[in-house]
């Protein structure tokens, strides 16, 4: 039996794994020697996240864990999934090497980003524990920025470890994500958010996403755009009914439904083949779409599914554009007369969230069963653009971008079985904006000596 190493996530510890660790044992044959809990520091402030990868290398080869490709199999909880990826990429697909990982489990990872971490220092840094007796008032301000929901750090592992290279496939690191779809109780219930398990949105755990990049060009209303390019690899998603971010890692012993998620577990960690794993990847989209369909009409539970549309806005000559909005309308629409983006925008746009390093990245959580309802019901394209300053039709900037003037930009442009594939339930889609900078002639003159001395 290979070993089985245990990371958990922020403001955790390993402790709290010792009764998944003994399910583990008492369920798969796994001897408690095999058995690893990892533990590390995640609310000291001047901790980063290379700070603890290079600390899980440290860990690693100070027990002297396995490095031959797959010989140990890992479980990480929420801020695990983001140590254990970038672990993967910067000691080993980035140095032609292979991980040592067989089977990877992640529970509640926060792949792109937590709803809960930018409000890590003002509330739920004391609701969940980020406050603490021995270093007050610290909630490890670093790590919450690149969990936070549009985070550059995750934009930037996604390209490296999704789109491009790929550890995690069918042939090689097998990897399971297993989420709830339930939020808290009590006091912690603040930390709640549609389409969330109290901490991470399913959206955003769900490590199959995809990436589109948008050019406008001077000129031109019509975008520069290619195919949505889906994530390199395989993995397996499983959508839990009735768990919470917690009791996804079997922490409540009292959960009515536990040996359903630890049979998901043993199963998730027992894949020996690429046969085996591509059926097994089948048979977690299927029970997943039977828990989609049972909240499907049920518009009050917020229990069906999400899309996390990650937008970056730059420009041509690489500044970050920090100052933009969004829009969703009907081009055949008139002004007020807009049904469809009133719809879209009250209905199927449920959350916005501005990166607060940088307002150039943004989520925008969407509801897609509204959306579809709404489409189907318009009857008519749904129409995609932008608005940036600074506008070059102000007389008063120099630089800038073409965008407010109805002449000035185009829109992506997305019928009905359109939206369909541009917006799927359970997933992040990082679209990439890029805008060309202009300045006005003023901006840069080169005179005559004879014309400044007649």
């Amino acid at each position: 039996m290979k070993p089985l190493l245990i990371i958990h996530g922020w403001s955790d510890e390993a402790e709290s794994f010792l009764p998944l660790a003994r399910a583990l044992e008492a369920n798969s044959g796994r001897r408690v020697s095999s058995l690893f809990l990892g533990n590390y520091i995640s609310l000291d402030d001047d901790v980063q996240m290379a700070d603890l990868v290079r600390g899980l290398q440290r860990a690693w080869e100070a027990e002297a864990l396995p490095l031959a490709p797959k010989s140990i199999d890992v479980i990480v909880h929420s801020t695990g999934g983001l140590i254990i990826r970038d672990w993967m990429a910067s000691c080993f697909s980035e140095q032609g090497r292979t991980p040592p990982i067989n089977n990877l489990l992640m529970l509640a990872p926060a792949n792109f980003g937590s709803p809960l971490a930018h409000k890590g220092r003002a509330i739920y840094g004391r609701v969940l524990k980020g406050f603490n007796a021995r270093k007050r008032f610290q909630t490890g301000a670093r790590i919450l920025r690149a969990l936070e929901m549009a985070s550059p750090y995750a934009w930037a592992l996604a390209q490296r470890d999704r789109l491009q290279r790929n550890p995690m496939s069918a042939s090689g690191v097998r990897t399971t994500v297993i989420v709830g779809n339930t939020g808290y109780r009590g006091i912690s219930s603040l930390a709640n958010e549609l389409g969330s398990d109290g901490t991470v949105y399913a959206a955003s755990a769900n490590l199959d996403c995809a990436a589109l990049e948008i050019r406008f060009p001077p000129g031109n209303r019509v975008p520069q755009y290619g195919a949505l390019r889906s994530a390199r690899g395989d993995t397996a998603f499983v959508l839990m009914d009735g768990f919470d971010h917690s009791s996804i890692a079997l922490k409540s012993e009292e959960h009515p439904d536990n040996p359903a998620l630890l049979d998901f577990i043993l199963q998730a960690l027992d894949i020996r083949s690429t046969a085996a794993f591509r059926a097994w990847r089948q048979r977690c989209a299927e029970h997943t779409a039977t828990v989609l369909a049972r909240h499907e009409q049920d518009s009050h539970a917020h229990k069906h599914g999400f899309q996390n549309t990650v937008f970056r806005v730059r420009d041509d000559q690489g500044f970050d554009v920090q100052d933009y909005v969004i829009e969703f309308f009907s081009d055949t629409a008139r002004g007020d007369e807009d049904r469809l983006a009133e719809q879209v925008h009250g209905q199927a746009l449920v959350k916005v969230h501005v990166n607060k390093d940088n307002a150039a990245y943004r989520s925008f959580m969407i509801d897609c069963s509204a959306l579809y309802r709404i489409i189907d019901a318009q009857d008519t394209d749904l129409s995609i653009s932008l608005s940036a300053l600074p506008d070059l039709g102000e007389a008063h900037n120099l630089v800038g971008y073409r965008s407010f003037g109805n002449h000035d930009i185009g829109q992506l442009r997305l019928d009905a079985r359109a939206v369909r594939q541009f917006f799927q339930p359970n997933r992040t889609v990082f679209i990439d904006i890029v805008l060309t900078r202009e300045h006005k002639d003023e901006l840069f003159t080169i005179q005559s000596l004879n014309a400044l001395n007649p």
